[in-house]
């Protein structure tokens, strides 16, 4: 059976390509496993009010430095005491952690990696609304509820994680095997995205059962069973949802990276990104040096 290892930036879609990937092996006939439905936290879990009614079924894996754990939302963690036995118990794994000394030997244990990449403008907006979500602020309380004002107080922290932990996946994704798919590909030219998954997935479905799938994973689908979790689903709100001053900050910290995804690094540009960048034969530590002397300004 097929193991599949999902990832992202916290907020750049990853519930989104969760549904489409548990629909593509639902459509071809694939049973799929949980290692958490199996545990006994599960029965008690079931009964949280999550943040989405299956978030209680989902293994979500947490990679550091020094220990892998497993996930029910952000409320409960427990280490992973044998990873290979773990992965045997479960088909679809999502994280969203970012690449750390022991990366490398758990994606090796999968058969297939998929890593979804967003605008972080528009991520940047989605983060600050989910946390200072009525959900987020009962498990994790903190002083800003206002979504403007959190995203004014750790808009830069938020470009950060997204430029070196999207960096480091596009990095090592020739050597990993790793899928690069596009939120906005999704959003904008969804069976031509859909057909890149399935192509590396090397799995088939037929043209009825694509449009069956695109239906069943559409944002308005998915936003009336998720009505906590999902909010808008568009791509380029940043244009009106950010000051002059963070588009400009976020140019200063990702402009190297935004270029090399196609995506446009300012207002007047054509919103657009592009498929085929992680292919390019890019060199990777001219692209650091180029993200870290943009990022310059910041620490004179």
């Amino acid at each position: 059976m097929m193991k599949i290892l999902q990832g992202g930036v916290p907020k750049c879609g990853n519930f989104w390509l969760y549904q489409i990937i548990q629909q593509i092996l639902e459509r071809i006939g694939n049973s799929t496993t949980s290692f958490i439905e199996q545990q006994p936290i599960y029965r008690l879990a079931k009964e949280w009010d999550l943040n989405f009614p299956e978030q209680a079924r989902i293994d979500v894996l947490e990679i550091t430095d020094l220990q892998d754990s497993y996930r029910i939302s952000s409320i409960y963690r427990k280490p992973v005491d044998n990873l290979k036995e773990y992965i045997s118990q479960t088909t679809h794994v999502w994280t969203h952690s970012p690449i750390c000394k022991r990366s490398g030997e758990v994606l090796e244990l999968f058969d297939k990696k998929v890593y979804i990449i967003r605008d972080p403008r528009d991520r940047a907006l989605s983060a600050a609304k989910y946390y200072c979500s009525p959900y987020m602020l009962k498990y994790f309380p903190q002083e800003e509820t206002d979504p403007a004002k959190f995203l004014q107080k750790n808009y830069e922290q938020l470009m950060h994680e997204w430029v070196w932990h999207v960096f480091d996946h596009l990095r090592l994704s020739s050597k990993y095997n790793i899928h690069i798919c596009f939120y906005e590909g999704f959003l904008l030219h969804f069976q031509q995205e859909l057909d890149r998954l399935l192509v590396y997935l090397e799995l088939e479905l037929s043209q009825a059962k694509r449009q069956e799938l695109e239906s069943a994973v559409s944002f308005s689908t998915l936003k009336k069973q998720n009505p906590k979790h999902l909010k808008k689903g568009t791509a380029g709100y940043w244009l009106e949802g950010l000051t002059d001053e963070q588009v400009e900050k976020a140019d200063t910290i990702t402009g190297p990276l935004l270029q090399h995804l196609g995506y446009p690094r300012q207002r007047s540009q054509h919103l657009h990104y592009s498929p085929q960048a992680e292919e390019a034969n890019i060199n990777f530590e001219q692209l650091k040096l180029d993200i870290i002397e943009s990022q310059q300004p910041l620490y004179q």
